[in-house]
């Protein structure tokens, strides 16, 4: 009897053992995949914001939102970026980029993954017209935005709403 208890002892050790090693691996890989996951979130996040601005400028400058509009763009936005595009085609204005630069200052994932928040400041250049003619000089903006971001299908995102900062 007490040569068997050491034996057992050693054996119940060393299960235990390998099932710890296991279970750390699983960890870690798991561990790994979120971070992966959460990375190409963030990038997700980062093109339809990027897509966003370019649905912006192409609003400003046509008054029209585009088919490829809704890529990037929905909800109460693409509703404003309507709204707004209508109020500047009945004053027969239009304004042209000059320049526009987008910098993406911060992006928080819900829990959920089914949502993020990003704060964003656009600095651009602009030039308001009226039929075609330039009205006054270019307009220097400096604008700070929050974006509210719903997940589409798998990693794709679209801007849902803007509020500002």
């Amino acid at each position: 009897m007490r040569r068997t208890l050491p034996a057992l002892l050693a054996c119940a050790l060393l299960a235990g053992c390998g099932g710890a090693s296991t279970h750390t691996t699983t960890s870690t890989t798991t561990t790994t995949t979120t971070a992966d996951s959460t990375a190409q979130l963030e990038q997700a996040v980062r093109t339809a914001l990027q897509e966003n601005a370019k649905v912006s400028d192409y609003v400003l400058e046509h008054n029209a939102i585009p088919t490829w509009a809704q890529r990037s763009t929905a909800g109460p936005a693409l509703s404003g970026m309507r709204g707004s595009a209508t109020q500047r085609n009945s004053g027969h204005i239009t304004v042209r980029v000059l320049s526009d630069e987008v910098h993406i200052e911060s992006i928080s994932l819900a829990p959920s993954y089914a949502t993020a928040t990003a704060n964003v400041t656009e600095r651009s250049r602009v030039a308001p017209l009226r039929n075609g003619h330039r009205l006054g000089k270019a307009v220097v903006g400096n604008e700070h935005a929050q974006f509210t971001l719903h997940r589409a299908s798998g990693m794709t995102f679209v801007v849902w709403s803007v509020g500002r900062v």
